[in-house]
């Protein structure tokens, strides 16, 4: 997920690695819907590989121009007892 940002993420910079930072994602700008959808769309191969049942994925962007922030979610996959109950079911229909 971190590489669909526009530049690698850090929890913490220098100075002079925040000026690299900013000029690298400046380069590469990013909605948050496109990185919602960049990481949701590399979540779905896993699910088609079977190896995640369910994701939720949520981008938000603190404006500082702007009256608003923007923010984008997607969810999909079953979760929870309900999955383990489907999975029963087709254990049952296989055997």
């Amino acid at each position: 997920g971190e590489y669909n940002a526009s530049c690698q993420l850090y929890p913490i910079l220098k100075r002079p690695d925040e000026k690299y930072v900013t000029e690298r994602a400046y380069n590469d700008p990013k909605f948050v819907e496109d990185i919602v959808r960049d990481v949701a769309t590399d979540l779905l191969a896993m699910m088609d590989a079977e190896r995640i049942a369910w994701f939720y994925v949520s981008s938000n962007n603190y404006e500082s121009i702007h009256n608003h922030d923007a923010f984008a979610k997607v969810e999909r996959g079953v979760r929870g007892p309900l999955l383990t109950y489907r999975k029963e079911a087709q254990n049952e229909l296989t055997i």
